[in-house]
């Protein structure tokens, strides 16, 4: 069960519930539930980004530097992800670079006490429906590293097939590992959504 509440507003998507999950927009007062994840290493170094260091230096990014890059990037700004009846932000999930004038690439990240228990590919799915039923994209991109085994689960239990691997791509821990790329086309996205209604 997935449901839109709305459409783009000021370069935000629209409210979204699934079973277990609530996608909406994140404030300023969500920074403390970001920190939370995003100073973690373990959380930065799976999904490829600095760690925060401060809850100072979360803020500023939220506020400055964030809404500064979608804006360059040219895509909506997405989700933080809560739990139905637990209004604290567990992660997000955002568009984080424009490929093509309908092909976007998606990120998320997710707080690791929440990990292994289907939220992560929960909200993608969610996100999916956005990305296609509502904004009517031609095709979704995600990267994830090849050491990320649970990334590369999540996109193909929601139906990205891998695309390219860029081998040595990325230095991690002394150590050269592969840039996975996956993709999903709304083609794909429509067929599953029809062999999941005959089942």
């Amino acid at each position: 069960m997935i449901k839109i509440f709305g459409g783009v507003v000021d370069n935000h998507l629209p409210r979204v519930e699934t079973n277990r999950l609530v996608l909406r927009k994140r404030t300023l007062a969500d920074a403390e539930d970001m920190f939370a994840y995003a100073h973690l290493d373990t959380v930065a170094q799976a999904a490829g980004f600095p760690r925060i260091r401060s809850l100072e230096q979360e803020i500023t990014y939220f506020t400055q530097v964030f809404p500064q890059e979608m804006s360059y990037r040219r895509v909506p700004i997405g989700y933080g992800i809560t739990l139905k009846g637990i209004d604290r932000v567990i992660g997000s999930i955002d568009f984080i670079d424009r490929l093509g004038p309908d092909i976007l690439e998606i990120g998320y990240v997710l707080h690791p006490t929440y990990w292994g228990r289907g939220i992560a590919p929960e909200a993608v799915s969610a996100f999916i429906e956005v990305a296609f039923g509502l904004l009517n994209l031609y095709k979704l991109e995600a990267s994830c590293y090849s050491s990320n085994e649970q990334s590369q689960s999540v996109l193909r239990k929601c139906g990205f097939s891998l695309e390219a691997c860029l081998r040595g791509r990325h230095q991690l821990d002394d150590v050269r590992i592969d840039d996975l790329r996956y993709g999903l086309l709304k083609s794909d996205w429509a067929r599953r959504r029809e062999r999941a209604s005959y089942a």
